[in-house]
């Protein structure tokens, strides 16, 4: 999907920090990143991004935006703000979904399927997707480490804590740098008049590691 430019784009789903940047050209012509968190920082990050493109809010021309699964606040946050510049003045929204995001930047990388991709949740619990052979995406769900452990999958995350963690981890970067390129991927990217944090849920399937036990 080609989104109109400048493009904001907005990252509020990690647990700490918040990225947002223009793009323009396919690329990014100013970048926001802040390891506080979106209360705080949205707002700068927007700020600094616009001024080191060289644009305004009015010159932009659309927003992306992550909806998760990750930081409700931070996702609300960025989400409510991208709104309301939109109903003083209406430009499309674009969302995706950090897991993808993360699950296809690990395959652009050569990362050969099957394997499971996780970022942290909450109470110590890891929002996860499986990668199926085929490169197939499945459907996101929240589970114990224990039982991605049990699952005989890979994992590949790149959140800090999945060390020590997960017996099976592959660390690999955020997928930030790679978004220009996954923006343009089919179905990466989808309309959204009003962008909210994905519910848990409501959104996310049941897990057993079980049924997936030596089937790697």
């Amino acid at each position: 999907m080609s989104v109109p430019e400048p493009c904001l784009v907005l990252d509020g789903s990690a647990r700490a920090g918040v990225r947002v940047g223009v793009l323009q050209g396919g690329r990014w012509s100013g970048q926001g990143v802040s390891e506080d968190g979106a209360l705080e920082s949205l707002f700068p990050c927007v700020e600094g991004a616009l001024a080191q493109a060289g644009v305004t809010l009015t010159d932009i021309q659309s927003f992306a935006l992550c909806v998760g699964p990750g930081s409700v606040l931070g996702i609300r946050i960025a989400a409510l703000s991208v709104r309301g510049w939109c109903a003083l003045s209406p430009r499309p929204i674009f969302v995706w979904e950090s897991l993808v995001a993360l699950a296809r930047g690990a395959l652009a990388a050569g990362e050969q399927a099957p394997f499971l991709v996780a970022t942290e949740s909450r109470l110590k619990r890891w929002h996860a997707l499986e990668v199926t052979a085929d490169g197939s995406l499945g459907v996101p769900f929240e589970a114990e480490a224990a039982e991605l452990n049990a699952s005989g999958r890979r994992v590949i995350s790149a959140s800090e804590a999945a060390n020590g963690v997960l017996t099976s981890v592959v660390m690999v970067p955020t997928p930030w740098a790679t978004l220009p390129g996954s923006f343009a991927q089919p179905g990466f990217l989808r309309a959204e008049h009003r962008p909210d944090a994905l519910n848990v849920a409501n959104d996310f399937a049941t897990w057993s590691g079980e049924r997936h036990r030596g089937s790697a």
